[in-house]
């Protein structure tokens, strides 16, 4: 290596190497965050259009909401949690940061990436299940494929809850209507949920919490009907691997790399 080449090496590792110093990391954030504050702070974020704090100090956002609630009591007045859409924030051009604390940080973010702070806000409830079948070459998982405005995904099988009904009988049901086939399915592991920001046709905000299962079936069934009202029109075996690669929503990528090392591949 010449010793130009190698004296930009070293101030890159003193670059990154401060950065970790200074207590920051560069990790992707997840989907929503959350910002622990009031009902009165969150009004005037509401009316100014952009949540910031006095004096230019970074606003501090929790990764989980539990403990963003525990941070909103202590404030003493009439807690209140925000729920940032990460994604539109990023596109937005707002920019995250996570301290050596485990917090998120940002300068800024702008009301209309909050989703509780725009009109029409509500939460909705969805199970996903996703088939492993065991076969003789390693384990493959059943996808569907879906047809988007944007084109065709290949994405989980998933759905909202019935009145009384619990995820995982949600996740069961779903997957064999989705996927138009009834086959056994076995629970193997609770893989907990994911969140993340969507708007409804008529461009209402939503909170989706999507709680997640894989199962395990005993055949590798290949005649498929899938439920074409629901824009369904393939489903396919994939390795982990494979799903990995195909899996395009960002919410769920982690969520295959995941499955990934549970079924040791």
């Amino acid at each position: 290596m010449s010793q130009k080449g190698a004296q930009s090496n070293r101030q890159g590792r003193n670059r990154s190497q401060g950065g970790e110093r200074r207590g920051f990391s560069r990790a992707r954030p997840p989907d929503i965050l959350y910002h622990a504050t009031d009902v009165g702070r969150a009004q005037v974020a509401k009316t100014r259009g952009v949540i910031e704090i006095d004096g230019g100090r970074s606003v501090f956002l929790s990764g989980t909401e539990s403990q963003a609630w525990l941070a909103a009591h202590r404030r003493g007045n009439e807690p209140e949690v925000l729920y940032v859409d990460v994604v539109r924030a990023r596109r937005a051009g707002t920019r995250f940061t996570r301290n050596g604390s485990g917090l998120w940080q940002a300068k800024s973010i702008p009301a209309h990436c909050v989703l509780n702070l725009r009109e029409g806000f509500g939460c909705q409830l969805s199970a996903a299940g996703i088939p492993v079948w065991f076969g003789p070459e390693g384990p493959e998982l059943a996808l569907i494929k879906v047809k988007r405005r944007f084109g065709a995904t290949w994405e989980l099988a998933k759905g909202k809850l019935e009145a009384g009904e619990c995820a995982r009988s949600a996740a069961a049901r779903e997957t064999q209507e989705e996927m138009g086939i009834e086959m056994e399915l076995s629970l193997i592991h609770d893989l907990g949920f994911v969140r993340y920001g969507f708007n409804t046709p008529e461009g209402h905000p939503r909170l989706k919490t999507m709680f997640v299962y894989l199962f395990e079936t005993p055949e590798r069934v290949t005649t498929f009907a899938p439920a074409n009202g629901e824009s369904i029109f393939a489903v396919d075996w994939f390795t982990p691997q494979q799903a990995i690669e195909n899996v395009t929503h960002q919410s769920i990528r982690p969520l295959m790399h995941r499955i990934a090392r549970l079924l040791n591949v």
